[in-house]
């Protein structure tokens, strides 16, 4: 009888050979190992908020604006504002009735608050709206494609981008095809950073007082 050894998935790299010299700089963050990437791009394999997320989002954040126009199971989800139909639209990768339902409950708590915070900041008073403090609507989004294993973070950065892109969300897609795209589109962002020198205005360090030559 043949015995196989269980794939360890922390350990796909030969020690040492893990690193990245120089890390590349992402603006929130350094990327010191191969493991970011794998991670990144094969399925199966949950992403952290801290070392993938957060680099995602500070992406896409980005690139809306400079667009034209005891161990407890975790989920991403994402929740698009809409404050004009007073609406926080759901989007959710793996749509059950059990998560579906704590979806929604997670959504709540912002729903309550967002009315407040913009009162409190005159949102609505800047447009001549009357103040209204009801709760906003949470409405989860039909016909999404489905997770089958714990990709929920590379549905929820997809979704994004394609709502930045102002495309519609098909409603099947292929994930590795997506974590591919992922990993070769930061490794790519990273190197041009890396060679070429480039910052972005909020990622450059700050400018020291002008001299001055009178």
């Amino acid at each position: 009888m043949r015995c196989v050894a269980r794939h360890d998935k922390e350990k796909v790299y030969l020690k040492g050979k893990d690193k990245i010299v120089p890390p590349f700089r992402f603006g929130v963050e350094d990327v010191a190992t191969k493991m970011w990437f794998h991670k990144l791009a094969y399925p199966g394999q949950f992403y952290s908020f801290i070392h993938h997320l957060d680099i995602i989002f500070y992406y896409l954040r980005k690139k809306g604006k400079y667009a034209k126009e005891p161990k407890t199971e975790s989920h991403w989800i994402l929740g698009r504002l809409n404050i004009e139909e007073r609406r926080v639209y759901m989007y959710n990768s793996l749509s059950t009735a059990m998560k579906d339902s704590a979806a929604i409950k997670a959504c709540q708590p912002f729903a309550v608050l967002l009315p407040h915070f913009f009162a409190l900041f005159d949102e609505f008073k800047k447009e001549n709206k009357p103040v209204c403090l009801d709760p906003f609507e949470v409405v989860k989004v039909d016909g999404l494609p489905q997770q089958t294993s714990n990709d929920c973070g590379c549905f929820v950065a997809s979704f994004a981008e394609y709502f930045i892109d102002m495309k519609p969300i098909p409603p099947i897609f292929d994930v590795e095809k997506h974590r591919d795209r992922l990993a070769v589109l930061f490794y790519k962002y990273a190197r041009m950073k890396e060679v070429e020198f480039i910052d972005s205005e909020d990622e450059a360090p700050p400018k020291g007082p002008k001299k001055n030559l009178s």
